[in-house]
């Protein structure tokens, strides 16, 4: 189960499959990432540098992004802190961390977000990959609570998380599918099956309902109290029975995800399903229209977004399956999107790339979803050859975690990190102040740590433990039932 859930810590697996005979190669790495740190200072710059602004999309007419969809609460506002996480992997220069962490840190009060499904797209995409690149505690904490959030939309009677509440009357969409990935990494990580339950429920009732015979897909599904269908519609597309393409990139993406952590062949069946009818279906440049079926020539607008997810996607779903058509499709599609045509080069527009399309409609925009997974798709490709990342500097914090499980019984771990070497100690206390054991006493480096706390011979009841450092002093409380 190893490989399935962390392919990257099976080297075995990833060179059996770049070994193969005729990769294509990305020409422009480079030069892509080059641009893409000028297109991020840029954003920098005209936001001021404020990281209360999140960006969305640009405006069509400015190119600069649009002001309206700036909010922490945007669906998207996950996606530019996220951009800059992998800045930093990308360069290793500090400079991207220090921005990564302010655009991280003001999305906070995103994780208690109850009103739709795009917690894990606020959360994952910013905290995750923080988390993923410093293994801050403080970042860890953060993603359990947005977890939790998103699994108290779930319906066990239909088997699916809500996503609006604003149409329909318990409308599941086929983006939902990528907010399964907060869920199933919240169970590996703390051994929660609830969560891991709640993501595979889901996943299962998408499998259903949302996958065609062709392997293409339906936006919306709305379900009636008893998990019956009340209809099935492409809310974003042309029309009830068309093909929207960033969905389909959501399905490729997501059923790979879904079979990374599951390892259930019919969630790799369902991603090979959905790719191939992607696949099958691009035009010669390798960027779909925003919905295949689309047949009217003044809304056929190109969507950079679709393609960026889809490539993305393809790469992981290529170390499963070892089919150089997923590799060499997401070379090709990274290849144009670094051309004049898709990139904004030479344009004054503030994104990475140029021609998304948010809706029938409303193309021709740039977004930051459509740069946030052109990055992670290079990051995919270089990790697939092999690159050698920069080593990343670690964020001294001073930081004291929640003991878990709590309340617990016997036994618990705590977490904690040190902003700078010295004595640390961690005692615990019971609650009339009283001094139960010294847990450690020891002269530490800064870094993260973990101790685990036996309270065998104690009784049942509240007690706290209590971190010290020169200068310092933190307390958490935990509960003991036996």
């Amino acid at each position: 189960m190893l490989c399935v859930a962390f392919p990257a810590l099976c080297p075995s697996m990833i060179n059996a499959q770049i070994h193969n005979p005729n990769p294509e190669q990305f020409i422009s790495a480079d030069a892509a990432i080059e641009h893409a740190q000028r297109k991020l200072l840029h954003t920098l710059e005209e936001l001021g540098f404020n990281s209360s602004l999140h960006p969305g999309h640009t405006d069509r007419q400015s190119g600069r992004w649009d002001t309206g969809y700036l909010k922490r609460t945007e669906w998207t506002s996950g996606f530019f802190s996220g951009s800059l996480w992998y800045m930093y992997k990308l360069t290793g220069d500090i400079v991207w961390r220090d921005y990564a962490v302010m655009w991280t840190d003001d999305l906070e009060s995103a994780s208690g977000i109850t009103y739709d499904h795009d917690t894990g797209f606020r959360i994952f995409t910013s905290y995750g990959n923080a988390y993923n690149l410093t293994e801050g505690r403080n970042y860890y904490r953060v993603l359990l609570n947005a977890a939790e959030t998103l699994s108290q939309r779930f319906n066990p009677r239909i088997g699916a998380i809500k996503s609006w509440d604003w149409i329909g009357h318990f409308p599941v969409i086929i983006d939902n599918l990528m907010n399964l990935e907060i869920l199933f990494w919240t169970a590996e990580q703390t051994g929660n099956r609830k969560f891991y339950n709640v993501a595979l429920t889901h996943a299962e009732t998408s499998l259903k309902h949302h996958l065609r015979a062709d392997g293409s897909t339906y936006h919306v599904v709305d379900f009636d109290d008893f998990g019956n269908i009340n209809w099935k519609d492409t809310r974003q597309g042309y029309n009830s029975q068309s093909v929207w393409a960033r969905g389909q990139a959501w399905a490729i993406y997501g059923f790979t995800m879904i079979y990374r952590f599951t390892g259930e062949q019919r969630f790799l069946e369902a991603a090979v399903s959905a790719s191939n009818y992607f696949i099958n279906n691009l035009p010669p440049d390798y960027i779909p229209i925003y919905d295949f079926m689309e047949p009217y020539g003044s809304v056929r607008t190109k969507d950079t977004s679709a393609a960026a997810i889809a490539a993305s996607g393809l790469f992981e779903l290529y170390t499963f399956t070892n089919n150089m058509r997923y590799f060499n499709t997401a070379v090709r599609i990274l290849n144009s999107l670094s051309t004049e045509e898709y990139s904004t080069l030479n344009d004054e527009i503030s994104s990475i790339l140029k021609k998304s399309t948010l809706h029938r409609g409303h193309g021709n925009i740039g977004t930051s979803y459509a740069d946030y997974y052109y990055l992670e798709a290079i990051i995919r490709y270089l990790e697939l050859n092999d690159t050698v990342f920069p080593t990343l500097a670690g964020i001294p914090v001073l930081f004291l975690d929640q003991n878990y499980p709590n309340p617990f019984n016997n036994s618990t771990k705590i977490h904690y990190s040190i902003d700078e070497p010295g004595m640390v100690e961690i005692s615990v206390y019971d609650m009339s102040g009283r001094k139960i054991t010294t847990i450690l006493n020891q002269n530490l480096s800064s870094g993260n740590y973990q101790v685990s706390f036996d309270a065998t011979g104690l009784s049942s009841g509240v007690y706290f433990y209590v971190l010290r450092t020169t200068g310092n002093v933190i307390t958490r409380k935990m509960v003991y039932l036996k």
